[in-house]
């Protein structure tokens, strides 16, 4: 399994930061873009319908996905950079999910530390929610859920002279909470799903040189909040379960994939 999430986070995360990226001259509303769409990127999904089927379940796998990122990339081309290689950012990790007697279920996703060009990306997220549709006989699921995800990439950005950009240790640290309501029905094998709820994104930026153009310091923390909503489906062969997953984080789009067993 940690064979397969290595090869998998490697692929995803490749195109994503095969040129570096470039902070320099950001204002605040450009870390609350930032971190809205990175705090999007790491925010927890098992691509999972809010259901549970008998007493006790469990199913582990691998997800991944990419994220809109065009504030990101905006970001990037306004410090000099080639905004050009970073229309998406990615995601990949180990996913864990199981049910218990009264209908309550728990999530989490792990991705362990990763190092690619010189870029560190890490994340985890947990989810808790209760059944009520199955635990009131309703004829679907009906379910209450919260969220909660950190994600954090590291990269040291070299200095760019003709443009004025300094050598720089930066590092963003984002936490995304999410609550939601959410119901789905079993059909053979197929179980489509749809959620709705409210965010909230905190971004931690942190730099070693002068890259903001605000503040008296190189460290800044923002919030936005805003809605949620995702729409998916999965479908189950045998132990074999498939899954992908549409969503939105305010104003930031994610598609997401999943490949587990389920027990």
């Amino acid at each position: 399994m940690k064979k397969s999430l290595a090869l998998l986070a490697s692929v995803l995360t490749f195109s994503a930061i095969a040129a570096d990226p470039q902070f320099d001259d950001l204002t605040k509303k450009d870390v609350e873009n930032v971190s809205a769409e990175f705090g999007t990127n790491f925010a927890h999904t098992a691509v999972a319908a809010p259901e549970t089927n008998g007493l006790w379940g469990v199913e582990v796998g691998l997800v991944g996905g990419q994220t809109n990122s065009p504030e990101f990339k905006n970001v990037v081309s306004d410090s000099g950079g080639d905004g050009g290689d970073f229309d998406n950012i990615y995601n990949a990790g180990l996913m864990a999910r199981v049910h218990f007697p009264l209908e309550f279920f728990v999530e989490a996703t792990l991705l362990p530390e990763q190092e690619l060009s010189g870029v560190k990306i890490k994340s985890n997220s947990f989810s808790a929610g209760w059944n009520i549709g199955r635990f009131t006989k309703l004829p679907f699921d009906f379910a209450i859920g919260y969220d909660h995800a950190t994600g954090e990439i590291n990269f040291n950005q070299e200095a760019d002279v003709p443009n004025g950009v300094p050598a720089a240790d930066i590092d963003l640290e984002t936490k995304t909470k999410v609550m939601w309501v959410g119901v789905s029905k079993t059909f053979l094998f197929v179980t489509p799903y749809l959620k709705v709820g409210t965010s909230k994104i905190d971004g931690d930026l942190n730099a070693s040189a002068a890259i903001l153009t605000f503040g008296d310091t190189q460290n800044e923390q923002v919030s936005t909040s805003g809605g949620y909503f995702a729409a998916g489906v999965n479908v189950q062969l045998l132990i074999l379960r498939l899954g992908v997953e549409l969503s939105q984080i305010q104003d930031t789009k994610r598609v997401s994939g999943k490949l587990s067993l389920a027990f």
